[in-house]
């Protein structure tokens, strides 16, 4: 939960840009493994 407190922190107090941010970085990893 680092990014989505690195989020909040910078956008304020919103829960759901820190979520976006993980569940892109979890797409990212997905697909360099199917890639790779």
């Amino acid at each position: 939960m680092a990014f989505g407190g690195a989020v909040d922190g910078a956008c304020g107090p919103n829960w759901l840009p820190g979520i976006a941010v993980v569940v892109v970085i979890i797409l990212l990893l997905i697909a360099m493994g199917i890639v790779f």
